[in-house]
């Protein structure tokens, strides 16, 4: 569930910004006939630039109805959520403490529980395999890359029982193992392995959006430039201004697409979280608070809670 919920959540991710980048461009491709057209007097490229338009306003039609980013943002979620209860299920976490008297019942209930709250929302289980995706740079999953560790739970390998199908043959050797083999299997597997991946997307994030916000600040400039330039009959020839006006607002959409600055500031936050919870786990707790500490950390790396930090700490 978890691997064919990440390749719809990727499928749906590059759809959405595949096609937010194709009205952006035909928008500013339009204003740039446009700006020929008045410059030329030219019946023709007023004419494709309406054209022009009015792909933009049919693409956007497109977008709303596809819904690509709802998909992707649910797929995202149904994948995380799976990925969270296994490894919880694997370590003694959260409700799957170590006196639970039936782990595997408890898992696909709490795992339905979950997806009945996202088919709520419009989740629905994908029905067969999505084609091949690529993940997108600079994307909102709650998670990392699929490791391919032995104790991973999204590592592909077949199920020993036909009753819970989500649950591994290395799921279920994790959780027989003594406490501090499951403590050092998660500290190492999970823990260390996102607090590289969440500090490796703040990084990627706060440099996109510097090179992003410097280069809309420069065209901003130079249609600031250029406006001045012709107030004083400088120039008369050209009106540049709103090509580089609408050139600079483009740039600022693809920013708010891409959300390169709440991001940089929910990543970053993550990763504090994650190691401050590293400590925790690792020196000061003991068994008995070991599903509590466990349940704590895996809530830091939902995307829920990154969507929440981008949204209101961003």
């Amino acid at each position: 569930m978890f691997r064919s919920n990440d390749q719809w959540a990727l499928n749906s991710q590059s759809e959405a910004f595949r096609a937010t980048m194709a009205q952006l461009t035909l928008l500013l491709v339009a204003t740039v006939f446009a700006t020929l057209a008045d410059h030329f007097g030219s019946h023709v490229l007023t004419a494709l630039s309406a054209l022009l338009y009015g792909l933009t306003v049919v693409t956007g039609v497109v977008i709303q109805r596809r819904r690509a980013r709802a998909h992707w943002q649910a797929h995202r979620d149904a994948a995380e959520t799976v990925k969270s209860l296994a490894w919880q299920y694997m370590v003694h976490g959260g409700p799957f403490h170590s006196h639970v008297r039936d782990p595997d019942g408890l898992f696909k209930q709490q795992l339905e529980e979950h997806l009945r709250a996202l088919r709520r929302v419009g989740w629905r289980e994908p029905s067969h395999g999505p084609g091949t995706a690529t993940p997108v740079p600079g994307a909102l999953p709650g998670s990392g890359p699929v490791r391919n560790s032995l104790w991973d739970p999204t590592s592909r390998q077949e199920p020993d029982d036909p009753r819970h199908p989500q649950i591994t043959r290395a799921m279920r050797a994790v959780r027989d193992k003594p406490f501090a083999v499951r403590k050092e299997i998660y500290l190492g597997d999970r823990v260390l392995d996102q607090l590289s991946w969440y500090g490796g997307r703040a990084v990627q994030a706060r440099r996109s959006a510097a090179v992003w916000s410097a280069l809309t600040a420069l065209l901003t400039l130079l249609a600031l430039t250029t406006a001045v330039v012709r107030s004083v009959g400088l120039a008369s020839s050209w009106d540049l201004s709103g090509l580089l006006a609408a050139s600079a607002a483009t740039g600022v959409a693809w920013v708010e697409t891409r959300r390169h600055h709440p991001l940089s500031y929910a990543h970053a936050r993550v990763r504090e979280g994650l190691e401050t919870q590293r400590a925790v786990l690792a020196r000061s707790v003991a068994e008995e608070q070991w599903p509590q500490a466990v349940a704590e950390t895996e809530h830091l790396m939902l995307p829920q809670h990154t969507d929440w930090l981008a949204r209101f700490g961003g």
